[in-house]
């Protein structure tokens, strides 16, 4: 203690704050690291000595593993090898992201999967990457790990044995830039959330999931049927990002999309690219009944292109179909070539007299269209009395035709924020 009789620590007489934390909350503080560095941890003092290689989460980062390769793949395998063999107790959750190019490295990337699934893994993540572009084949263990809550696959081979059952635990799946090489049935009674990403062979893969609520499919590079998701009653995320749709001269793209969006009444999210817009827009005639009605969704996002009138066409009737959207965003495209006849089409009593009385949120992002854009802005500034903000991307030095912000508004509360 000081003259002032304020306590001073000296040497030895330091508390050791971190020690005596809960072990759980020790945990998570080695799980931000990488796994070089919680491995150094065992250097503090004798009772830090195997925590690290206690953690029920086990993170190879691409970083790590890179820097291991750098030296070479026989390395990286070693010392991989040499954390699977001191790791103590359950891996709940293993993450690898490596790209390889020894195949003597598959084999061992199959070892440490077996080890893991083996220990009761519930959260597994790989991303396996080759210089050749080879695909990773998912050895047979994971098939049967039924302990499995999540499984993050990128660029593998998806390949289930004769004896696979599907995942009886599994919530969550995602897969990108994963294979299918043949018919493939995926039964998983808990599947919540499913995500594809650019996938290939997807005219093979049915998912059997009665109680799915969020499905993302994005660039699929082969034909993918949508009807298979026919049941999902209690889906209400829904995200179709196409770059084309793959021929198939069973199938009516178009039909199938209305009978999906028909089929979904708990819906609350809806993401639909321009492909789809063009699907849809067939036909579309803003004063005829909705095709059906998504009376539950909230949020909705779509890439329009505002120089097909039949874009715009479709924009109006799924705002139509939505009498409690909240939300709205639109990736912009296209010219203003079609300007006077958008403008007409949004002056019709029906479009006069969209459901807009929930509508608190606007988007538009993208520098095409402009005239079309602040047309279409100027619709929901005159006649949505929930409105809270009208954002609109454009490009630096353009100017609007009209000043937005001299309107008379449905809502005194709306905030217009050009940029």
């Amino acid at each position: 203690m000081n003259q002032d009789g304020v306590s001073v620590a000296v040497e030895g007489d330091i508390e050791d704050r971190i020690s005596v934390l809960p072990r759980n909350v020790i945990d998570c503080i080695l799980e931000l690291l990488p796994i070089k560095e919680a491995a150094k941890t065992c250097t503090l003092s004798k009772s830090w000595r195997y925590i690290w290689s206690e953690l029920p989460k086990l993170v190879l980062y691409y970083e790590f593993c890179d820097e291991l390769i750098d030296e070479s793949e026989s390395k990286f395998r070693e010392v991989v090898d040499g954390i699977m063999l001191l790791h103590m107790g359950k891996i709940v959750q293993f993450d690898l992201d490596v790209r390889v190019e020894d195949l003597a490295s598959y084999t061992a990337i199959d070892r440490w999967v077996l080890y893991v699934t083996r220990n009761s893994v519930k959260k597994l993540h790989l991303r396996i990457s080759n210089i050749d572009d080879r695909s990773y084949a998912l050895p047979p263990c994971v098939f049967h790990c039924s302990t499995l809550t999540q499984l993050k696959l990128a660029r593998c081979s998806f390949k289930p044995p004769d004896s696979f059952r599907g995942f009886p635990n599994l919530v969550t799946l995602r897969l990108a830039s994963v294979t299918f090489s043949e018919h493939c049935v995926i039964k998983a009674p808990l599947l919540a959330n499913l995500t594809l990403n650019c996938c290939d062979g997807m005219q093979y893969l049915n998912i059997v999931s009665p109680v799915l609520k969020s499905l993302y499919v994005c660039y699929p590079h082969s034909y993918i049927a949508l009807n298979c998701f026919m049941n999902c009653k209690n889906l209400r995320d829904l995200g179709l990002v196409f770059s084309k749709v793959v021929n198939n001269p069973k199938h009516d793209h178009r039909s199938t999309l209305m009978k999906l969006l028909d089929s979904l009444p708990a819906l609350e999210v809806l993401l639909l690219d321009s492909l789809f817009i063009e699907l849809l827009s067939a036909d579309v005639v803003l004063s005829s009944a909705p095709p059906f009605i998504l009376n539950c969704l909230q949020k909705l996002s779509l890439s329009v292109d505002f120089g097909k009138l039949g874009h715009s066409s479709c924009v109006l009737q799924l705002i139509k179909c939505s009498p409690n959207l909240s939300e709205l965003k639109i990736r912009v495209k296209g010219t203003d070539d079609n300007v006077e006849a958008f403008v007409k089409c949004l002056m019709t009593p029906d479009c006069l007299q969209l459901p807009l009385n929930k509508l608190e949120y606007v988007s538009f992002y993208g520098f095409a269209s402009p005239n079309c854009v602040q047309a279409f802005a100027m619709l929901f500034i005159f006649q949505a009395p929930s409105l809270l903000r009208i954002f609109i991307e454009q490009p630096i030095g353009t100017k609007s035709s009209k000043d937005l912000s001299d309107l008379p508004r449905a809502s005194s509360k709306v905030e217009l924020v050009i940029r």
